[in-house]
């Protein structure tokens, strides 16, 4: 009579357990299409969707519970075998490394396709693979990134401005911050800064958000709110690479910890579904966060530190565009600009070595930015400097008063016409004119000259006129600066949404 397990052994005999480096079980199976490998964590819904699916379409019956729990208990005991090949192995989610992390002779992007290919980036260039010896893991929210488009891109603008280009950035210097997230968002160890993209209602800072993430992590759901306790905050962090909340405007304590530890290192404890062992898996998260913030956020200090900030200006309604025209052209070079990024990468890679590592704020991502700064060039050949970038990670000014008082006036109109007496008397006299030194119109209008450059660095216009009659006038409005979107971009077919993906079991069938 036939061993009740020999059906059970031979499925599973279909892959190869192993463990990762904190002790978790996973299976190994192959993709015989592409070389690639699906890694299915043992004691996951996915693996036992896999197995009841095999085990179906080969006996007509599915195994009792006592059966696949023996079977889950055997594989578990194979993959804590003293084999040394087949033990403490490196499961990355999303993006990983060969070699040691501080100094990684190559870097790893999975594309999560149902091929199992990833980018393999290194010093002499990249390209898109798939093996056996990457082991990539991914989960039910996740979504396929396109293969990377190569270079060089011979028409202007090239693949990074048309990323620029969708987003309402005020000036170079927030567009270089943004370049530095996205490129320290490769390096698997971190330590990470976050992007903290802040502004008024209308700005855009939500569909930015939305588009950096999915640059390199896109997910079922691009965008969530700030959980509600740590706990879930590492459950988003066990399931995700980039985290991205969305609509803040308070973090209590405890988050606020918990977010500054995961950006360079946090512990948690996991307690696997249906395993017999009491013994809880430790295991150890960091992780690029991207956070926007409402007017009424006001940044912790432990954040504030971390953090690079950029202000997006408010879109006039004449300078917005329809959502899906955005999406459409951001679709349409996606490939191209992760091709960019890729490349940026691997000259960060070769250029690491030789540089003189800076020191101070967010250091480790910052000589990342500025090994990588040769390569983010933009269509009309304006090579970023490593001057430029450290420049740009320098921590932002405290707030002009004059800037802050015009602003607060433009929040309830988005532009101004009248005389500098009628201006003082809206501008709150006692508190401006302690703040600026300003006690007459006369004196509003020399400040506001002298802030005239300032000002327009905020995104604020400002002109002196004179009328027929010989009375002066000021103007003021908001200028969204170069954030706005070109009339001539173009448009490719389908809005930009998350494609339908297939489930684990469906992916599976085709290998």
């Amino acid at each position: 009579m036939q061993n009740p397990f020999a059906r059970l052994i031979a499925i599973a005999q279909l892959g190869c357990p192993f463990t990762a480096a904190d002790g978790q079980a996973f299976f190994r199976l192959p993709v015989p299409s592409s070389g690639g490998y699906y890694i299915l964590p043992i004691r996951s819904r996915a693996f036992r969707d896999w197995f009841y699916h095999e085990f179906y379409s080969r006996h007509d019956s599915l195994p009792t519970s006592r059966e696949f729990h023996a079977i889950l208990n055997h594989l578990e005991a194979e993959a804590n075998q003293y084999d040394e090949c087949n033990r403490r192995l490196a499961v990355w989610r999303r993006v990983g490394c060969r070699g040691p992390g501080y100094n990684p002779s190559g870097i790893l992007l999975d594309l999560a396709n149902p091929a199992c290919q990833f980018v393999e980036i290194s010093a002499a260039g990249w390209k898109t693979t798939a093996g056996p010896g990457v082991l990539l893991q991914t989960s039910r929210s996740t979504v396929s990134l396109p293969a990377p488009a190569p270079g060089p891109w011979p028409l202007a603008p090239g693949p990074l401005d048309t990323l620029r280009s969708c987003l309402n950035l005020p000036t170079r210097a927030a567009w270089l911050r943004c370049l530095a997230w996205l490129l320290s968002a490769f390096r698997p160890f971190g330590p990470f800064p976050f992007l903290i993209l802040q502004g008024p209602p209308g700005s855009g800072k939500t569909f930015a958000a939305r588009i950096l993430r999915c640059l390199i992590d896109p997910s079922t759901a691009p965008l969530t709110p700030i959980p509600s306790s740590v706990r879930d905050l590492l459950t988003l962090a066990r399931h995700n690479w980039v985290l991205a909340f969305d609509h803040i405007s308070t973090l209590s304590p405890q988050l606020a910890d918990a977010l500054c530890r995961l950006s360079s290192g946090l512990g948690a404890t996991l307690r696997e579904t249906s395993s017999p062992a009491p013994e809880p898996l430790l295991q150890y998260y960091k992780r690029p966060v991207l956070l926007t913030v409402t007017d009424r956020w006001s940044c912790p200090a432990s954040l504030a530190e971390r953090a690079l900030i950029v202000t997006l200006p408010p879109l006039p309604p004449a300078s917005r565009r329809a959502e899906a025209v955005l999406l459409a052209a951001f679709d349409q070079a996606w490939a191209s600009i992760l091709g960019a990024l890729c490349t940026a990468v691997s000259t960060a890679l070769s250029r690491m070595p030789q540089l003189n590592m800076p020191t101070g704020r967010s250091a480790n991502a910052l000589a990342w930015a500025m090994a990588a700064s040769p390569a983010l060039s933009t269509g009309e050949g304006n090579v970023c400097t490593e001057e430029e970038m450290e420049r740009a990670f320098a921590p932002p000014p405290p707030p002009h008063p004059m800037v802050e008082a015009v602003r607060a006036l433009l929040e309830q109109r988005h532009n101004w016409t009248g005389s500098a007496t009628e201006l003082l008397e809206l501008l709150q006299p006692a508190l401006f004119c302690q703040a600026t030194g300003s006690k007459s119109p006369s004196g509003l209008s020399q400040q506001l000259k002298k802030s005239m450059l300032t000002l327009a660095d905020s995104g604020i216009e400002l002109k002196f006129r004179r009328l027929h009659g010989g009375d002066r006038i000021i103007d003021l409005r908001e200028d969204p600066g170069d954030g706005t979107f070109p009339q001539n971009v173009p448009v490719a077919s389908p809005v930009f949404e998350p494609p339908p993906q297939p489930t684990e079991t469906e992916e599976l069938k085709t290998s």
